[in-house]
């Protein structure tokens, strides 16, 4: 997810930091730790899962969706000012977080089945969607297989294939050759250490490697039937290729293009007033279709 980083590092800084470590600024300026919140912190029985959600503010539902290895913690930049227009429900997607996992292939289509169930459980019958990563792949299956569920989209760094038209070599070539078994002992213990479920660290770590080496795989005619007006953002060094993101940006046929100057693939962190500001004024002023 981060350019010049091999893919075991980038695995284990996105599981080391978006899990369990805590944000001096973030502790700061709310005195919560976001994805560990028991005021906030809810579960819901969901396709033989226990999803784990936190919810904030008031207003329309705005459902945020981490990447890969992450957790709630990835928005701690966001759910603040998020919360102060819309009803923030983040969430750990499956075997994510304080999410618990299965024994089903961890596909996109199942994570967006997820997310339509949750929705489905708070009554929600249509929501803004926000996806960083593999949440925005999420938010695009969601547009297409629950159209109805998806008010307005925003799509933060996604690839819609996994191949190198989308994704530097090199990295797909990292994730070819990394599992759990081949990490360095102590990177190894380091993640059985932080993760809520250590039993399954391991078999979690290569389920997720194996998501994003194989999947999505969405056609451009797939891409062509989303209704849903959607913001496609991306940062200028981001580790998707930028002729791909501009390739999404022109297959979703009522679409938005921002590319963030001066950023990676964790542009909300690197950012986030900047991007807040960009989420905030496409959420909540009419959708203007100019293609």
């Amino acid at each position: 997810m981060w350019p010049k980083v091999r893919c075991q590092k980038r695995y284990f800084f996105l599981i080391f930091l978006s899990l369990f470590c805590t944000s001096a600024f973030a502790l700061a300026q709310t005195g919560i730790i976001y994805g560990s919140n028991p005021k906030a912190g809810h579960y819901v029985h969901v396709n033989g899962i226990e999803l784990y959600y936190e919810v904030y503010g008031s207003g329309h539902p705005l459902l945020l969706m981490h990447g890969n290895g992450g957790s709630i913690y990835a928005f701690r930049y966001q759910i603040p000012a998020f919360a102060k227009h819309f009803k923030v429900i983040a969430v750990d997607s499956r075997a994510q977080g304080r999410s618990t996992d299965s024994n089903a292939k961890l596909t996109f289509s199942l994570m967006a089945s997820d997310m339509a169930g949750l929705l489905d459980s708070l009554n929600i019958d249509s929501a803004y969607i926000v996806g960083w990563s593999d949440g925005a792949i999420i938010g695009l299956k969601l547009a297409l297989d629950y159209p109805q569920k998806v008010a307005k989209l925003v799509a933060d760094g996604a690839n819609f294939v996994p191949d190198s038209t989308a994704l530097p070599e090199s990295m797909i070539e990292d994730m070819r050759n990394t599992s759990f078994v081949k990490l360095n002992p102590a990177t190894r213990q380091e993640i059985i250490k932080h993760s809520f479920f250590p039993d399954r660290a391991g078999i979690i770590f290569d389920k997720l490697n194996e998501l994003d080496l194989k999947h999505p795989h969405f056609t451009l005619e797939q891409l062509h039937s989303v209704q849903a007006p959607t913001l496609v953002m991306a940062g200028d060094h981001d580790i998707i290729i930028d002729t791909h993101t501009l390739k999404l940006f022109h297959a979703l046929p009522h679409s938005e293009l921002c590319i963030v100057p001066a950023t990676h693939h964790n542009l909300l962190q690197e950012k986030p007033a900047l991007a807040n500001q960009i989420i905030i004024n496409f959420l909540e002023k009419p959708f203007v279709d100019m293609k």
